[in-house]
């Protein structure tokens, strides 16, 4: 089974952020250039790690290795050529707006990297203090409530020694929901400081306490057990996680802090009438997709562009793309300029399961949430961000992966055979290696040193409008030859 990793803030996004500020990577940071297209070495790496290959190229070999960067480079060739087909999607505006969208996150992702996170100074004592817990793994059994009214109550019960069980199985159908949650775990903040700490007890009741998404927890301490590392090796690996996620934490505090200050005063009034109509028309589309996404998140990762969310305004519902939502700093706001800028940046709610009696007050929250990041994009845009290469490098990496898959779509029509489309895909690079061979060079020392696992994963960041990392893996071509293009010295 494939691994699912979730980040919860922006750390999926130091791979693009490792170089100077708006210095075009050196040639040892390049692994491949195709025409005007780069592949940086991280780029390869979060391609190829961040999400699932399929089994022809899944393995750390150096085989699989090399299908793996003519994948890639196959994807470029492919892209290149579509820019002389006239497709509809890739000409459509819900493809610019995905990009506007792709775009506009990396800018505010690496203006927290450049500002926060890498000016972040830890000191060793601190990274010793934390590192004894390090290789903490906590089992707990937990109650998620709505309101503290409840956990109140609940933690009358518990008392009163009524057990977690006893109470859950009152309440809920089932056994009391548990989790095993270990250190370097991208849990939430408040979760970690509960649980983290130098005197914790089997048995012992943790909470409540508010959640990031303003629900409250209730969790009873299972078991625990620390790991230990034994070689150097180990050691200095789980120094660096450490220090790294200590870094993280730090950083972020100072980041929401600047969050604070620059949206201190700023306003929203909400229209109530046209605001509760929004709202039920909202719901029939959030509330059902929250359940689609979460049984199928990797088939959901181009539907900004080809199914986009459309909350629809028509004579049945009562409300006009020119009624007033909400006045923000004294601007109004209809409901079409809502629309369009969620077109571009997708609402993001805070939780993740939302009931019909909350769904109005979550939207409240993510409109919030979508007014902030717009204040911050504005200042990305200040400080020419969207001109900075990890920001164009990352989009091209967006538009040349639906390019691609676009081109292969159209082709596959045409054959129905499964072998008969491998054949065909590797032809076709083939035959794209041999046309665009003196426009493709490769650094191969670069390409010797990188090492590869064979682990599963897809990896996602919560909390933000576009999560899933990188596009998924080209399934283009199982050639294992590199026997066209130059060297990239």
């Amino acid at each position: 089974m494939p691994r699912y990793l979730t980040y919860v803030f922006c750390i999926g996004l130091i791979a693009l952020s490792c170089f100077n500020r708006n210095d075009f990577p050196q040639n040892n940071n390049i692994l491949a250039k195709v025409g005007d297209r780069i592949i940086t070495v991280q780029d390869f790496i979060r391609r190829a790690e961040y999400t699932i290959r399929p089994d022809y190229c899944k393995q750390s070999n150096y085989i699989h290795k090399k299908i793996v960067l003519n994948s890639l480079i196959a994807e470029k060739l492919i892209a290149l050529e579509m820019e002389k087909e006239k497709d509809e999607l890739l000409a459509s505006q819900s493809f610019h707006n995905y990009l506007r969208g792709r775009k506009e996150q990396s800018m505010r992702q690496l203006f927290y990297y450049d500002n926060f996170f890498d000016k972040t100074d830890i000191p060793d004592s601190l990274i010793k203090k934390v590192l004894p817990l390090s290789g903490r793994k906590i089992k707990v059994n937990y109650i998620s409530l709505p309101d503290i009214k409840t956990a109140g109550e609940i933690k009358n019960l518990l008392l009163q020694n009524f057990s977690l069980s006893e109470i859950y199985d009152g309440i809920w159908p089932g056994e009391v929901p548990s989790k095993e949650i270990n250190f370097f775990d991208k849990e939430p903040d408040e979760i970690h400081r509960q649980l983290f700490k130098d005197q914790i007890e089997k048995g012992q009741i943790v909470g409540p306490f508010a959640n990031d998404d303003g629900s409250y927890l209730i969790m009873k301490i299972v078991e625990w057990k620390d790991e230990f590392t034994i070689t150097e090796k180990e050691q200095k690996i789980r120094w660096n996680d450490t220090r790294n996620m200590v870094k993280e934490k730090m950083a972020k505090k100072e980041y929401l802090s600047y969050i604070e200050g620059i949206m201190t005063g700023h306003t929203i009034d909400f229209n109530p009438n046209v605001f509760d109509q929004y709202a039920y028309e909202a719901s029939k589309v959030y509330l059902n997709d929250v359940e689609i996404k979460k049984q199928a998140i990797s088939k959901a990762l181009w539907e900004d562009i080809e199914k986009p969310k459309k909350i629809v305004i028509n004579d049945k519902t009562n409300l006009s793309l020119d009624d007033i939502i909400f006045s923000y700093d004294n601007k109004e706001w209809t409901v079409n300029d809502l629309n369009q800028l969620i077109q571009s940046h997708p609402l993001v709610f805070r939780k993740r399961q939302i009931s019909i009696g909350d769904f109005r007050n979550q939207l409240k929250l993510s409109i919030a949430d979508l007014l902030r990041d717009k204040a911050i994009t504005e200042k990305c845009y200040n400080l020419d961000l969207d001109k900075d290469w990890r920001v164009t490098t990352n989009v091209y990496m967006w538009h040349d992966a639906y390019a691609s898959k676009r081109f292969i779509t159209l082709a596959n029509e045409k054959k129905e055979n499964p072998e008969k489309k491998r054949i065909l895909h590797n032809n076709l690079i083939d035959s794209l290696q041999i046309k665009y061979s003196n426009k493709i060079r490769i650094n191969t020392v670069e390409f010797e040193d990188i090492e590869l696992t064979s682990r599963d994963m897809l990896v996602t960041q919560k909390g933000l409008a576009y999560p899933i990392v990188v596009p998924s893996f080209p399934i283009l071509t199982s050639d294992d030859r590199l026997d066209y293009g130059s060297k990239l010295n």
